[in-house]
């Protein structure tokens, strides 16, 4: 009977034992979000909102606070280059990206106050993001904020048509501002991991004007939403 006791016992310390080495074995690794990676994304950019007003610079010239509003609007894509760091489960990195963009506004518009028509219109057709960002990973998947600088060339454009002839004022030229936002990315591969992304673009206010050819000035300010999908490959 002592025997069979401790034959019991000795067995049943070899088989807790195979099963902590099995436990060992198959237990899952966490995910490590460290590395530089490159990517592509595709999104929409929308709800823009520039209150466009005509003010004068010459006395005796009539203006107008009021003339429309630009909600600019359109699709975007391009690509992405960063690197994380991960320590514990709090992640931090930077990245910057560029985007070709189709994303306007125009409006039509008649006042007394200046003219029969007036025309205003913004187009952003490349703009981008140099930017850091933190969160928090949940093995494979990582939530986070992130916020930054943004720039984007800005074709701004307001023409006033005063009987037959027109008055046009307008910049073309690089703006720079600031973005904030956050997203969520999941790592299916250890190399390729999907994710979606939403930033606030706000790119400043400032002056447009005709010089001597038009005697009106506007305060441009032109910001958008932005979603966006994208995808990276993790070295």
């Amino acid at each position: 009977m002592k025997k069979l006791a401790a034959l019991l016992a000795f067995s049943t310390v070899l088989a807790l034992g195979a099963t902590a080495q099995a436990a060992e074995m198959v237990e899952p690794t966490i995910y490590d979000w460290t590395g530089f990676y490159v990517g592509g994304n595709i999104g929409y950019g929308f709800e823009g909102r520039d209150r466009v007003g005509a003010q004068p610079t010459e006395p005796g010239v009539k203006g107008d606070k009021d003339l429309g509003e630009l909600k600019i609007q359109g699709i975007f894509g391009g690509g992405q280059i960063g690197a994380d760091w991960q320590t514990g489960s709090f992640v931090f990195g930077a990245i910057a990206d560029i985007e070709g963009a189709d994303i306007h506004d125009d409006f039509t518009t008649k006042t007394s106050s200046l003219s029969d028509n007036v025309h205003g219109s913004d187009d952003i057709d490349v703009w981008g993001t140099f930017r850091g960002r933190a969160g928090w990973a949940f093995d494979r998947w990582l939530v986070y904020g992130t916020g930054g600088l943004a720039w984007a060339d800005v074709d701004y454009n307001l023409r006033i048509t005063p009987g037959a002839k027109d008055d046009e004022i307008g910049k073309h030229d690089v703006r720079f501002g600031w973005t904030a936002g956050g997203g969520v990315a999941w790592a299916f591969d250890d190399s390729w991991s999907v994710g979606a992304e939403y930033l606030y673009v706000n790119l400043g206010k400032y002056s447009v004007d005709g010089g001597k050819a038009a005697p009106w000035q506007t305060q441009a300010t032109p910001d958008f939403h932005s979603v966006k999908g994208f995808v990276n490959f993790k070295f």
